[in-house]
């Protein structure tokens, strides 16, 4: 029986809606396809910042050297990375509405100092939009280690057979499914909050 539902944050709730920028981007800077999100999500200081190493200004800091740019241009640079990002309001309150028949996480791998942006930018917060926000750089450990997982059951007193959790990266999803979690994989296009009742209803 669920007794839990939990999100990933990027890509789940927060997402890309196209990467047209982000193609801008790669075209003035002679970047391959893709290589705007792999200068920035798979250097070395995005890794260390993700399970708290670094502050996560280290990984701009890292773009900026990399393409060898001024400070104005580093902040171009951030501007137009992020500018298709948006959230899904929907989801959000729909899992809002979930609250107090289940319990609600959300579970991300993030850069140090996420939460204020969560909170900041996006007005989602810990024990107002959901009942916990577990973030990898405050926990020293990335999905998908299982021991992140352990601490999520630990945190919402759940066993692992009671959780449903959403994430879009696959192999985070294989190493849910190993530990007894339920599962779905969110996918651009599927209607995620059917899914979701879908598997609260089984």
């Amino acid at each position: 029986m669920i007794k839990a539902v939990v999100l990933d944050i990027g890509g789940v709730i927060i997402r890309t809606k196209n990467r047209s920028c982000r193609e801008l981007l790669e075209k003035q800077y002679n970047l391959p396809v893709g290589g705007a999100d792999e200068l920035v999500f798979n250097s070395r200081a995005a890794q260390d910042s993700t399970i708290g190493l670094v502050e996560n200004n280290a990984v701009w800091e890292s773009v900026k050297n990399h393409l060898c740019i001024s400070d104005l241009q580093l902040n171009e640079f951030k501007e137009m990375f992020w500018k298709n990002d948006d959230i899904d309001r929907d989801l959000i309150q729909y899992i809002q509405t979930l609250r107090p028949q289940f319990k609600t996480a959300l579970l991300s791998n993030a850069w140090k100092n996420f939460r204020n942006i969560l909170s900041t930018q996006y007005q989602i917060s810990e024990g107002l939009t959901v009942d916990q926000i577990l973030i990898s750089s405050e926990l020293g450990v990335a999905k998908p280690d299982p021991a992140i997982y352990q601490v999520l059951a630990e945190t919402i007193n759940c066993e692992f057979k009671d959780i449903l959790f959403v994430d879009d990266f696959i192999e985070n999803i294989k190493a849910a499914k190993i530990l007894g979690i339920r599962t779905i994989h969110y996918q651009q296009g599927i209607n995620l909050i059917k899914e979701i009742k879908l598997k609260l209803n089984e």
